[in-house]
């Protein structure tokens, strides 16, 4: 027989007691990404982005189930930092943390769960709700950090991707410092850095909830 037209292998359904080990081990892989990323290695946000999709991303009814969803059915109503809304009237959100020093390269800085600037929404508003502006539209965290996970390397690459995509990845802006004739600029990669904020915050959100990980 053929390879083309092999059967199928046999599938058996995983031991419900093993799916805390997945949890964890996808927490660790999660976590050493963004401790990674934050050190200046930005390749780690396609670990980021492919591991947030395993542990949310739900399709009922089809055999795409996210891992948070088999061990917790009321996963998308448990609370998760999220940053506060943007002003309605944005045409563009800087939604991370930039750190600007004299002498020093400027970077995105790892999130901090501060009351001025987060509060804590579920779990299903986070992940689809409006929350990237760019323009006349909004982006929710699903459709970036999807996009990043399914079109950019995560999983696999397209050779096409949305214009808004492109644009976070390459906007028109530029930030950093000028110091006695020494320049530091950055222009970000919005949708990497949205990507590994959301990673922090869903870091935060398992430890709270799945305590047992750590």
């Amino acid at each position: 027989m053929s390879e083309d037209t092999a059967k199928p292998a046999n599938m058996v359904s995983r031991h419900p007691a093993n799916e805390g080990n997945l949890l964890k081990a996808q927490y660790d892989r999660l976590r050493d990404a963004l401790d990674g990323y934050y050190l200046g290695k930005r390749v780690q946000v396609l670990n980021i982005a492919a591991t947030i999709r395993v542990l949310v991303h739900d399709k009922p009814g089809t055999s795409i189930r996210s891992l948070l969803s088999r061990l917790n059915a009321a996963y998308w109503d448990l609370s998760i930092y999220d940053k506060l809304p943007p002003h309605p009237n944005a045409v563009l959100t800087i939604r991370t943390s930039i750190v600007f020093t004299g002498g020093a390269a400027t970077r995105v800085a790892r999130p901090q769960f501060l009351k001025t600037l987060y509060h804590l929404v579920p779990l299903r508003e986070w992940w689809t709700g409006d929350y990237q502006v760019l323009g006349n539209k909004r982006l929710s965290k699903e459709t970036i950090v999807r996009t990043v996970a399914d079109k950019d390397g995560g999983a696999h690459v397209d050779a096409k991707v949305p214009q808004a995509y492109a644009t976070l990845s390459e906007p028109p802006v530029r930030y950093g410092t000028e110091n006695g004739g020494q320049l530091s600029f950055i222009q970000p990669n919005m949708a990497y850095d949205v990507t590994a904020q959301a990673g922090c915050e869903l870091q935060d959100y398992i430890e709270r909830h799945f305590p047992y990980v750590k």
